[in-house]
């Protein structure tokens, strides 16, 4: 994390924050993460986390289970190429 990704075309860090619900936890991406060429970094955020003290910040993922941004359900894995 110590390459800068803030102008250079290296892509930004994603950051998530983390939902307890009924026991398990939830990833929800919120924002994204510039890392300057001095080490810094600057958070960009689209949401605030409320009712979590917990952010990750790392690599953008992309999992099997995960929703479109239009918010439909997601086609199962198994269908994909």
């Amino acid at each position: 994390m110590n390459e800068p990704n803030g102008g250079g075309g290296k892509k930004p860090l994603a950051v998530y924050t983390i939902v307890e619900r009924a026991g398990k936890q939830y990833w929800v991406k919120i924002g994204a993460a510039f890392t300057n060429r001095d080490g810094s970094i600057n958070l960009h955020l689209d949401a605030l986390p409320v009712g979590s003290n917990r952010l990750q910040v790392r690599e953008q993922r992309v999992w099997d289970d995960a929703r479109p941004a239009n918010g439909a359900a997601a086609e199962p894995a198994e269908a994909r190429p």
